[in-house]
């Protein structure tokens, strides 16, 4: 496998800091689940998303999910410290979303409907805020990261 040596590149010159992980995916447990046999390659084409990997050859997106638990292990290997694994709405809102969005509603002409909308997109459960996992891999941090408040999963990896 090539994630520890890709993630050893990408923070060898990261002598403090953290680096942070948005994508879809899931801790192993669940990552290699029998519901997932056929795994989790997805296509997007025009924001549609589907499995056909030869139905719009070059004009789509392939992706596939993320083993967050790998990730941790690659961490480890690179003596980076997890320093913290949440979805992305628990992320969003440890980060102070709900402040933001309060802000530019009294700030904006229309109330605030169209931010809203979009934080809507990015912390509803069945949209992407459960979707989306983040974990934050750090090295020399002196304190915990707010992203990480609500709700830390390091436990499920």
């Amino acid at each position: 496998m090539q994630l520890p040596a890709w993630l050893e590149a990408a923070t060898q010159n990261m002598s403090r800091g953290v680096a942070l992980f948005f994508d879809y995916g899931y801790p192993r447990s669940e990552y290699y689940l029998p519901a997932r046999s056929d795994g989790t390659l997805m296509c997007h084409y025009r924001h549609r998303a589907h499995d056909d990997v030869f139905f719009w050859p070059g004009l789509q997106d392939i992706t596939a999910w993320l083993d967050f638990t790998a990730l941790a292990e690659a961490a480890d290997s690179c003596g980076l410290d997890i320093e913290g694994y949440t979805s992305q709405a628990m992320f969003l809102l440890g980060c102070g979303l709900d402040q933001v969005l309060a802000k530019q509603r009294s700030e904006s002409q229309d109330g605030g409907l169209a931010l809203s909308a979009q934080a809507k997109q990015l912390t509803l459960p069945g949209m992407m805020g459960e979707r989306f996992q983040v974990m934050g891999l750090g090295r020399s941090l002196s304190g915990p990261l707010m992203g990480f408040s609500l709700t830390d999963l390091r436990h499920r990896l």
